[in-house]
């Protein structure tokens, strides 16, 4: 057979197809697109800002390249013999037809990628001011809604289930189911998230899952996840694994618990605690009581035997005799003014002084009334019926002393009242009489006019100016 009748009929690609179409097939398998290897370096070499090398084990070998700008985020130099993690696209090369890995990150085999990324994203975010303790909300000490974002089974939600039921808590406890393991976890925890914030329901909430390897616990070191933990509205716990697990949860939320059950005993009360609060907040209610009642029987007596009380009298004489003082100079003074100005302030510091007198013995009163509400011990209640008999008699007397001075004084107030009426120049020029002025002085004899001068003659409605024709002498 000849090669013209072997290859009848049939059509050629040119390489360039080819490479193009596994290329193309490269590009269409997600599973190309980010892939995880571990292997050892060889023919390391730096051309540029670019580095270029292989990795190899027992079996295979691929070439590599790692192009600036990711090598630049390394925090080690690659060279031949070292073990590595890295991750990154597999492509095709057409120009050479060999396939080859794109590197984007890259970790020492000892260390491990996960870890350096994890590593690398909270010297990000503590620099960005995420894990700032200024910046986390205050738990609630008493709060009344929990949200719990945490998988629908398992020893988690189990375990903080049990550990809210043993203890006191007044929340109610909402499950916001979720994923807390694979490559969809970061995705949904932060639809839960969400959720629980649309909710605006809730208190504060806690976010975990029970324990697990490095690479199980990762999805809480997704940083979309960490940026939506970080804009919470409500005060955030987390309960990520066990005590030794760490994750970039744990730094951004409000307060980390070291498990699950943690959290709970974080967010609860101790039934035992609760009761010793409650009775110490008791003692100190007694002691406060008392020590109120004390005060306000002091302060009673104190005002009982204060100088105003115990010599109201005395005080009140003193006072009369202001006023006698007061009334005999506007007496001896004409204009009216003065007079009623004088009349008027007397009658106000009467009625100052009785108000004064009056809010004191009210004021002491409403005190010891409140004193009394407050109070549920019978020791307590019967001295203060006994000091509030003692208050009452001593009120009367007080009222009775008061009454008795007051109508005295407004006696003998109205009697100068009266005095004064009668004496008032208006009054006796309403019977006929005047008042002569000359020069702007009163002049009660002809012997003291000057007939140069004219004169002002007043009278009850007014007054008069006149001149002097003659002067006419009463022989005596």
């Amino acid at each position: 057979m000849t090669n013209e009748q072997v290859f009848k009929d049939v059509r050629f690609l040119s390489v360039t197809a080819l490479t193009r179409y596994l290329s193309y097939k490269f590009e269409m398998d997600e599973h190309l697109q980010e892939v995880y290897l571990q292997g050892e370096i060889s023919n390391f070499k730096i051309s540029g800002r670019h580095y270029y090398f292989s990795l190899k084990d027992e079996n295979a070998e691929i070439s590599a390249t790692m192009f600036a700008p990711y090598n630049q985020a390394l925090k080690f130099m690659p060279k031949d013999g070292m073990m590595v993690q890295v991750m990154g696209k597999v492509q095709i090369y057409e120009k050479r037809g060999i396939y080859s890995i794109n590197v984007r990150k890259m970790a020492e085999a000892g260390i491990g990628l996960l870890y350096q990324q994890f590593l690398d994203l909270k010297d990000q975010l503590q620099k960005e001011g995420l894990f700032d303790p200024a910046k986390k909300l205050p738990l609630p000490e008493y709060p009344k809604s929990i949200a719990i974002i945490t998988a629908s089974t398992g020893e988690a939600i189990n375990d903080m289930i049990t550990t809210f039921s043993r203890r006191l808590t007044f929340a109610k406890i909402t499950l916001y189911p979720a994923l807390v393991q694979g490559r969809d976890a970061p995705a949904d925890l932060i639809r839960a998230l969400k959720e629980v914030y649309a909710s605006n329901k809730h208190d504060c909430l806690i976010i975990g899952r029970g324990g697990g390897s490095f690479e199980d616990l990762s999805c809480f070191n997704d940083e979309a996840l960490a940026r939506t933990l970080f804009a919470s509205p409500i005060p955030t716990v987390s309960a990520v694994g066990h005590e030794g697990d760490v994750t970039i949860c744990d730094f951004v939320a409000s307060q980390r618990a070291a498990t699950p059950t943690a959290a709970a005993i974080l967010l609860s009360k101790s039934r035992e605690d609760v009761v010793n609060h409650v009775n110490h907040l008791q003692q100190r209610l007694l002691q406060a009581a008392v020590s109120g009642v004390e005060k306000k029987q002091s302060l009673w007596q104190k005002l009982a035997g204060s100088y105003g009380l115990a010599n109201f009298g005395e005080l009140l004489q003193g006072i009369t005799r202001q006023y006698e003082a007061l009334n005999h100079r506007l007496l001896t003074s004409s204009p009216l003014y003065k007079m009623a100005e004088t009349n008027k302030h007397l009658i106000q510091y009467r009625n100052r002084l009785d108000v004064a007198i009056q809010n004191r013995l009210e004021m002491a009163a409403l005190n010891l009334t409140s004193s009394t509400r407050r109070l549920r011990k019978e020791i307590i209640i019967e001295r203060i019926n006994r000091y509030d008999q003692q208050i009452e008699s001593f009120s009367q007397t007080i009222k009775t002393k008061i009454a008795s001075q007051l109508e005295n004084s407004e006696k003998q107030l109205n009697a100068l009242i009266e005095k004064t009426i009668i004496l008032n120049p208006l009054n006796l020029m309403k019977k006929g009489y005047s008042i002569v002025y000359q020069n702007e002085k009163v002049k009660s004899s002809v012997s003291e006019l000057d007939f140069r001068f004219p004169i002002k003659v007043r009278m009850v409605d007014g007054h008069v100016d006149a001149n002097i024709l003659r002067i006419v002498k009463d022989e005596n």
